[in-house]
């Protein structure tokens, strides 16, 4: 009777560090907008094959290994819708690829996060905020999330996973991996 409650104690446990070290990607996925104070201070750089301008409008595509890089950000794609606001400053991107894929250097951590999706859309403010649609992944080092769609609230530091009809949204988690590693 013992080793039956004995197994309930250990699942629970592992279910709680599973928990835990889900917040914790989150939380280091959410890491450089909270502690990447200098990135709207950061250039845009933007390059790509083929580029048009409609400066009026505040838009701009870029076509052909497209590449968006500000400060440790970097976004790249086959093509991208790059919005500016009344200002010209980056507003919100959307990029179409094979994969489309993000990453970022957390202050403090030794591992970029990383993401990638046939489309991305990235939002500077309102609040700064990813979503990753088709074949979408998280991941920093080999912690990872999987699933149609990915969004994340970079400020608010919330994900949510949404695997498409018949397909289930996956977590995998080394927590003794991460706790060797602090």
């Amino acid at each position: 009777m013992s080793g039956g409650r004995m197994g309930r104690t250990d699942t629970a446990g592992t279910i709680r560090a599973g928990l835990l070290a889900a917040a914790t990607l989150l939380a280091l996925a959410a890491a450089p907008a909270a502690a990447d104070g200098q990135r709207e201070d950061a250039p845009v750089e933007l390059e790509a094959d083929r580029v048009d301008v409609d400066a009026v409008a505040g838009v701009s595509i870029y076509e052909g290994d497209a590449v968006l890089t500000r400060g440790a950000l970097r976004i790249t794609g086959d093509r991208m819708e790059v919005y500016t606001d009344e200002d010209g400053d980056l507003s919100h991107v959307y990029v179409d690829g094979t994969p489309a894929t993000y990453r970022d250097q957390p202050e403090g951590q030794p591992r970029p996060v990383r993401g990638e999706a046939r489309r991305m859309e990235y939002y500077t403010r309102g609040p700064e905020r990813a979503h990753f649609q088709g074949e979408a992944r998280l991941w920093q080092g080999d912690d990872q999330v999987s699933a149609e769609t990915i969004d994340v609230d970079l400020e608010g530091q919330v994900m949510k996973a949404r695997g498409a009809e018949g397909q289930r949204a996956r977590t995998i988690l080394y927590p003794a991996r991460r706790e060797e590693q602090e």
